[in-house]
């Protein structure tokens, strides 16, 4: 019995193998920074929650309902205490961000604007007027104590000294008011939208954006 089934061609292997290699190399790509973005909001979400977390169980501790009524309110004594007590700290560069006594942080190196900045920017410029620190997720942090309203700034690189050290990627600005809770001031103060210009340095919106659409980064 004769079979009808024929094979295909080399010729259609070789067009269908070019038709996969087309759309590979246009949704590849894509689909690697969409991974790479997500785990950077992945990381930063770990980051709020541990902070929230350790604020909410801080006060009750403390028996308070505001924070203006603990220590944390501008003393660095009592949020080197906050921080020691409350988080498992790797390394401790106190008031330097990139490193002391062999301690590392955030990255010695330059952190950009994500509006086409070449030049980017140090951090070793200024310090760490708080304690800087990493967590055990790797993230960086710089901590600083204030008031009228903001007991609590954080300066946060969700993956620490490792790349792509940018404004609004991995590095973000957190405030935190009397009752614990974390927001971004920058991002009300703009409109509720950010801003990433290289004038404007670290302080972009971000951190409340990537908040208020979901946990998403999608600017």
């Amino acid at each position: 019995m004769k079979s009808n089934k024929k094979a295909f061609t080399l010729a259609e292997v070789l067009v269908t193998m070019g038709i996969i290699g087309v759309v590979s190399a246009l949704t590849v790509p894509n689909l690697i920074k969409n991974h790479q973005t997500q785990t950077l909001v992945t990381q930063l979400h770990k980051v709020y929650s541990e902070f929230s977390q350790a604020i909410q169980l801080y006060m009750s501790d403390q028996k308070v309902e505001s924070l203006a009524e603990t220590e944390l309110y501008n003393n660095s004594t009592g949020l080197k205490n906050f921080i020691n007590d409350y988080f498992k700290v790797v390394s401790d560069c106190g008031n330097s961000y990139t490193s002391n006594a062999g301690a590392k942080c955030f990255s010695s190196g330059n952190y950009y604007a994500i509006d086409n900045d070449t030049t980017g920017k140090t951090l070793t410029s200024g310090n760490c007027t708080g304690m800087a620190f990493t967590l055990a997720s790797g993230a960086a942090v710089c901590a600083e104590t204030g008031t009228s309203g903001v007991p609590l700034y954080l300066e946060v690189d969700v993956n620490g000294a490792q790349s792509p050290n940018m404004f609004g990627r991995d590095f973000f600005t957190i405030f935190v008011n009397n009752d614990g809770e974390l927001y971004d001031l920058d991002f009300e103060n703009n409109g509720k939208t950010t801003n990433f210009a290289k004038s404007n340095g670290s302080r972009t919106g971000a951190f409340g954006r990537i908040m208020n659409d979901g946990w998403k980064m999608e600017y």
